[in-house]
């Protein structure tokens, strides 16, 4: 059957209630507008600055045409810190799926349930837009939502036909066959192959979207209640401004999602003239006044408070603030905040945070710019120095311009002279150089860091130096963010089990390559999917969402480096210790061996090294090696090895405690270096 539609007002208030709780929220709106750390004015001149935008004006330009080269820095260095952030937190899996109890077999299959979804849902695209923002406005914000979004598809099926009891087709008064229809009113496809049927189109109304989606929501749209908390626990509500135009509100009031009468009494005057970018340059939009295409200025509230009789629980609360309209008021399914807050600097007693661009970086980008219009206009004058004129001269620059194979008339040759200006070309580039390193002190990122080349002659250990302790500054940032991306996994996990509760039985079909994964990981796919599908029983249990990466182990150079000088060490350990040997002969330890370089040296084709069969080969290699060797009844050397050496092991490593012949720059050696498999 199908679903009832939800109440617009599911918590049944009085005209008065309705009316002061209105009221109330509007107040809250705008004591929260009033009470932000920054107003909309500024955080738009941030956006100008990292947009490099113009930030001279008529009244500030010393002449027509005069330069205006904003700063590059603001650009620059949110650019390296956005994209050390997206490649630390962004990593395959982005979340390590960790279960208690029963839930920790299940565990690898909602580790990869979510990576597939995540890449579905293009979370990277509104995740990045999300850290873009915090790093320019106060905050940036991530608001997660469940997407279910049912639109019209043609299509032609086979309806059956009503029969009577005798068998025969019924027929109406014009005598076409009747199409059987369900309780939902729709019709019922014949599947029996002896079923009479009749081909017919119809408009089928698909989910074409389903489970949770992310949008990043600029400063300007987005407030906490109360405005003035200082700490997490105490705010109650959450505020997102949007606009909607009456025709889709009025379709949206006939679905009940919101209340009719209040639609009506929002009038059909425009309320959305201009629209503006984030830097604040105005788009021009058409008057709208009067047609059913005018925009209205609504505020979705998800508020956590008693309303009525109600107990103290969540609520949606859509609003429309200067005339203290609601359009809804429903009982939130999640019960908990949706709206994430991205704050990779925190500022003290405050739920906002600093801006990397207007509070850190603000006067290096000033006087940066400052500096590079100076050197610019200098230039232009030097370039296209003025000519001074003695009064009464002969010669008209209207009649005779200067330029090339000109001839000018003069009685003397010093009624003309080119205006003379001091070259301070090296004294300018000297103070935009120091500029810039103080950019770096303040953004903690170096050239090195940055990718660019560095004008300062350092040896390779002072840059290497220099790099690590701007990742480590990094690293704070990065961390702060995922802290916030650890309560996103949790809410995306719930909206997920609420989708796949709703598809029923069949749940969700799984890809082959989600199968593949978790064969390589060693899962029982034959158990926990044996038709390969997945159900919202599989999501069941307490599972924790710990994020992964770091700044010092997102880069792959290193990480190869590390494992290849592990990899050395361990070399010199079996020489040492014959226990070691044996623990690297185990198949769990050449597995992990071999997944790891798989990893860093990007071997696209795992499953040939990793697959069932590569499993099976291996243990049946293995088997030969659990028999008790000859050469391990050998005298024994010196270094408490026998005097024979392992199998596979080089003649000069064997008793001596010589390293495997090794070199980290070529790469990871073979593995009959370290261990012989047959």
């Amino acid at each position: 059957m199908a679903k009832r539609p939800r109440d617009p007002f599911e918590v049944r208030l009085t005209k008065d209630a309705k009316q002061q709780l209105a009221l109330d929220l509007s107040r809250a709106l705008d004591d929260a507008l009033a009470a932000r750390t920054a107003r909309e004015v500024e955080v738009e001149y941030w956006h100008t600055l990292y947009e490099q935008g113009r930030t001279r004006g008529a009244k500030n330009e010393p002449w027509a045409d005069a330069a205006d080269l904003t700063s590059y820095l603001g650009t620059q260095y949110v650019d390296v810190m956005r994209a050390e952030i997206m490649r630390t937190v962004m990593t395959e899996p982005v979340w390590t799926v960790e279960g208690y109890g029963q839930a920790a077999a299940k565990a690898p299959f909602v580790e990869e349930f979510h990576q597939w979804q995540m890449e579905l849902e293009r979370f990277q695209e509104q995740f990045a837009r999300g850290v873009h923002l915090s790093l320019i406005e106060p905050r940036g914000v991530l608001e997660l939502y469940e997407e279910r979004t049912r639109r019209p598809v043609r299509k032609v099926i086979k309806a059956k036909l009503e029969q009577g009891e005798d068998g025969r087709v019924l027929t109406d008064e014009q005598g076409k066959p009747i199409l059987e229809r369900g309780p939902d009113s729709r019709y019922i496809e014949a599947l029996e192959p002896d079923t009479p049927f009749a081909e017919t189109a119809v408009d089928s109304w698909e989910l074409v979207a389903r489970g949770p989606r992310a949008r990043a929501i600029p400063y300007r749209d987005y407030l906490q209640l109360p405005g003035h908390a200082g700490q997490r626990s105490e705010v109650w509500g959450h505020a997102k401004r949007f606009w909607r135009r009456l025709d889709e509100l009025e379709e949206l009031a006939k679905a009940k999602v919101y209340d009719a009468e209040a639609v009506k009494e929002l009038g059909s005057d425009d309320e959305r003239a201009t629209a503006m970018t984030l830097a604040g340059g105005a788009i021009s939009v058409a008057s709208k006044d009067g047609s059913r295409q005018a925009e209205k200025e609504l505020w979705e509230l998800l508020i956590e408070r008693e309303i009525g009789k109600e107990p103290l629980r969540w609520y949606v609360v859509t609003l429309h603030k200067d005339k203290q309209q609601i359009l809804r008021i429903q009982h939130d399914d999640i019960g908990q905040a949706r709206f994430f807050s991205l704050v990779p600097f925190p500022r003290p007693a405050s739920t906002e945070g600093y801006s990397y661009v207007g509070h850190k970086l603000i006067t290096v980008i000033e006087e940066h710019t400052a500096w590079r219009n100076m050197l610019a206009d200098r230039a232009s004058l030097q370039l296209q120095a003025p000519i001074k004129v003695q009064q009464g001269a002969l010669w008209d620059p209207d009649s005779e311009p200067i330029g090339p194979k000109a001839v000018i008339t003069v009685r003397d040759m010093r009624e003309i002279e080119p205006m003379v200006f001091p070259d301070v070309t090296g004294p300018a580039i000297e103070r935009l150089r120091d500029t810039e390193r103080t950019g770096e002190r303040l953004a903690g990122i170096n050239d090195a860091a940055a990718g660019v080349t560095s004008r300062d002659q350092r040896t390779l250990g002072e840059v290497r130096l220099i790099t690590a302790q701007s990742l480590g500054r990094v690293a704070e940032a990065v961390k702060n963010i995922q802290e916030t991306l650890e309560e996103i996994g949790q809410v995306r996990h719930l909206m997920w089990r609420r989708a796949l509760a709703e598809m029923g039985e069949q749940g969700m079909e799984v890809p082959e390559r989600v199968t593949q994964a978790l064969e390589l990981r060693g899962a029982d796919v034959t158990q926990y999917l044996p038709n390969k599908r997945l159900t919202a029983t599989m999501l069941e249990g307490a599972f924790r969402f710990k994020p992964r990466g770091s700044v010092e182990t997102a880069d792959k150079d290193q990480q190869r480096y590390d494992f290849n000088q592990w990899l050395q060490a361990m070399t010199q350990m079996m020489a040492l210790n014959p226990m070691i040997a044996a623990i690297l002969r185990t198949p769990q330890a050449a597995k992990a061996l071999v997944e790891q370089g798989i990893r860093l040296y990007n071997v696209q084709d795992k499953q040939a090294f990793l697959g069932s069969e590569a499993m099976a080969a291996m243990q049946a290699a293995m088997m030969p090696m659990a028999q008790p060797s000859p050469s391990l009844n050998g005298p024994m050397s010196g270094s408490g090895l026998p005097s024979q050496g392992l199998p596979g092991m080089p003649a000069a490593a064997a008793g001596l405690g010589v390293p495997f012949p090794f070199n980290p720059g070529q790469g990871i050696p073979p593995s009959s270096q370290y261990f012989s498999v047959s």
